[in-house]
């Protein structure tokens, strides 16, 4: 995903914005670096409490954007063109603490299995015409043409190694020391749409579209190529089966009203 770090020297002579993140701070990202500084100095980060976009702080609603789950359907409809990031909470909670404790935090989330298909469409395919894939990993995925490929390109490399798409969602929305959520509220893609759009309502600017949808066909995984997703994202599919057995609960309690109903809203193929 195209990040926001552009030094002019950088550009002026033709290098790599990103080479030179990674080459001054081992992260390819803008948003890696500042996580990293989050957790090394988490106080001294308050001085970039400034960095939180005006349209998050007035709203008092921060939303976690996680890649390949309609996150820029849904930054784009509360906040307008310009935050489409992808921080983690952890950032938030760092540089305005404050902010983090009072306002309203959300984040969706996707079956696992499917974000893993759509991710892989993403990376083969270099993007979609809304947000393409950055030349840094168009060119580290190059020689990737099967699945297994893909599997072995992410089993060999950490969180900051890999693009936001190819990492776990728990990454951006958990304390990475516990695995505890830190976001208030999760929803799951396709399972929750009604109980978010009720959620989004109050805070909704624009009209929500179809936005960064990646061309892709069906996927079928061997059973192998199953066990790897399931080993790769292990903490995904905790963190996703923990919410579905909570709205298992809260749908006998209610009665089995609308908060599971699937409904025609958004996608993100």
């Amino acid at each position: 995903m195209s990040g926001h770090l552009r030094p002019s020297f950088p550009i002026r002579y033709g290098v790599d914005p990103k080479s030179v993140n990674r080459a001054l701070f081992g992260a390819w990202y803008e948003e890696d670096i500042y996580d990293r500084f989050c957790t090394a100095i988490p106080t001294a980060m308050r001085a970039f409490w400034w960095r939180v976009p005006a349209a998050i702080r007035a709203r008092e609603l921060i939303f976690i954007h996680v890649p390949r789950v309609a996150g820029t359907s849904i930054t784009r409809a509360l906040y307008g063109e310009g935050c489409t990031r992808h921080h983690s909470i952890r950032y938030y909670r760092a540089v305005h603490p404050k902010l983090y404790e009072r306002a309203a935090s959300f984040a969706v989330l996707r079956d696992p299995f499917d974000r893993f298909a759509s991710a892989y469409a993403f990376v083969r395919t270099g993007g979609t015409p809304e947000c393409r894939l950055s030349d840094v990993f168009v060119r580290e995925t190059a020689n990737i043409s099967t699945v297994d490929d893909y599997l072995s390109f992410l089993e060999e490399r950490g969180p900051l190694d890999l693009d936001f798409v190819m990492r776990p969602q728990s990454w951006f929305v958990c304390d990475l020391k516990t695995g505890k959520p830190l976001v208030k509220d999760l929803f799951l893609y396709g399972e929750d749409n009604m109980a978010l759009a009720r959620y989004m309502a109050p805070y909704q600017s624009g009209p929500l579209l179809w936005l960064n949808r990646a061309r892709r066909s069906a996927m079928t995984l061997t059973p192998r190529q199953f066990a790897r997703v399931e080993k790769l994202y292990a903490d995904d599919f905790a963190l996703v089966e923990s919410l579905r057995g909570r709205r298992r609960v809260e749908s006998v309690g209610a009665g089995s009203r609308d908060g599971l109903l699937h409904a025609a809203w958004i996608a993100a193929e």
